[in-house]
């Protein structure tokens, strides 16, 4: 089988994937890879400043947790339409808008800072903005490593971008940390500086992105698109596969346990008056388990069928959530967190890597965008779930509660025949997720609300 070069040009063809120069010395994959993390890495932080300065400033987890669930709901919204524009117009352009307003909104919030506390309402309205900026422009850099990398190095670049991530979340909540020690003003302008990077980096890869996609618009000849069209049509796309439609609906449900844990545990340990260094720990054991699970996770994808992968990795996410609600002692959490996450990247790239196999290249930007939204759909209700929790029971159940949901996931994947069934990444491909009758399962029996666990 023949293939086209990462650029979309057709006229070189590659059957050997030995032929094909390593991914650290291509120059495009590098500037894509320096943005992206620089996009991650300022995100992380302003995840993880945002809800302590939210909280110390209305001194209510109940308050902070709706504010923090209007966002999500913001970012929510737009998720599909900006997954669709990335698939019709130009990707390098939207990673510069869209790292550029994140540079200007929390520049502005640093400013309000430095000259005393913020009301709250203007608070909130910065947070909607920026949480409106990653819906709309977040796909975007996903969407693109599929122009810059060859088909056949795709799964190698995901695997690379798992030992980033876990890097990233080695290192960002500690840094956050450390930064909000020294003020919320300062922290905030190093997430800007961070947008202004990865802004740099996308004006970068202008040109082989917008070659990549002329030559694509050239293949295949098809008008221009108008975005509400391409929204419902990656989604029925999408919801015609029954393996990509369980597997949007595990994401849903993973992401709102783990997402309410995270959320419970900040709020929690901010509460007992934990240094801001200490809360961040909490990430520094999970990015520790995210990174040595990477370092066996191209093993055990290489060795086992993607499904029981995915299942027996979600169990032992699932379990180890749940149990850290039964100790809120810090030395246990930050082990059973560990314990937790190592599963996660073998988890995230057995399901993300199968998914992106199966999506045609001028879909790309609106799967993406819909793993997103099916992952952060229904979350505007964990920090609200975490705040009437904290409130009520306490840290303890309430984190019990979110280990619990996820460990639901994991017997709901286990009973169905669709998430056990995904082959060896050999068999990937538009034919293993095609659309075929099959018996009442997983998707038929729950709702579809809720590593990328999206540890996107």
């Amino acid at each position: 089988m023949t293939t086209t070069q990462p650029n979309g040009s057709s006229g070189t063809k590659v059957t050997d994937e030995k032929l094909l120069p390593a991914l650290r010395t291509q120059k495009n994959y590098r500037r894509w890879l320096f943005a992206d993390t620089s996009a991650l890495l300022s995100g992380g932080i302003y995840g993880f400043i945002f809800p302590l300065i939210l909280l110390a400033t209305t001194h209510s987890p109940v308050l902070a947790g709706m504010l923090a669930s209007i966002g999500m709901a913001a970012r929510a919204s737009v998720i599909l339409a900006g997954g669709a524009m990335a698939d019709r117009t130009d990707k390098a352009r939207m990673i510069v808008i869209g790292s550029l307003c994140g540079a200007t909104i929390t520049a502005a919030l640093a400013l309000g800072m430095s000259f005393g506390s913020l009301p709250v309402p203007l608070m909130c309205l910065a947070h909607v903005l920026m949480e409106l900026r990653g819906g709309f422009f977040g796909s975007t850099t996903n969407a693109a490593l599929k122009d810059l990398v060859h088909p056949k190095q795709l799964g190698r670049a995901m695997a690379a971008n798992q030992g980033r991530d876990s890097v990233l979340m080695l290192g960002s909540a500690p840094l956050g940390g450390a930064l909000l020690g020294l003020g919320g003003g300062i922290a905030l302008l190093t997430v800007s500086a961070l947008n202004l990077i990865a802004a740099a980096s996308g004006f970068a890869l202008r040109r082989p992105l917008r070659a990549a996609q002329q030559s694509l618009q050239e293949s295949n000849g098809a008008p221009e698109e108008k975005v509400a069209h391409g929204i419902l049509a990656g989604m029925r796309w999408c919801f015609s596969r029954p393996q990509l439609r369980a597997l949007l609906v595990l994401i849903t449900v993973v992401n709102i346990g783990v997402n309410g844990l995270m959320t419970t545990l900040i709020y929690g340990l901010e509460q007992r008056s934990e240094e801001p260094w200490v809360i961040g720990l909490t990430s520094t054991c999970m990015g520790v388990g995210m990174l040595i699970g990477s370092l066996a996770a191209a093993w055990l994808i290489e060795r086992f069928r993607s499904g029981l992968l995915a299942c027996t990795c979600l169990t032992l996410l699932g379990v180890a959530m749940l149990l850290i609600g039964f100790n809120t002692n810090l030395l246990w959490m930050g082990s059973m967190l560990l314990l937790s996450f190592l599963s996660v990247p073998a988890l995230n790239a057995a399901i993300g890597g199968y998914f992106m196999a199966c999506v045609p290249h001028d879909m790309s930007g609106r799967a993406n965008s819909l793993i997103t939204f099916m992952a952060l759909a229904a979350l505007p209700m964990a920090p609200l779930v975490t705040g009437f929790g904290m409130e009520w029971v306490g840290m303890g159940p309430t984190l019990i509660f979110f280990g619990a949901l996820v460990s639901l996931a994991a017997i709901l994947a286990w009973l169905s025949s669709q998430v056990r069934g995904i082959p060896r990444p050999e068999q990937w491909g538009p034919a293993a997720a095609s659309t075929q009758p099959e018996p009442p399962d997983l998707t038929d029996s729950q709702p579809s609300h809720t590593p990328d666990v999206r540890t996107e």
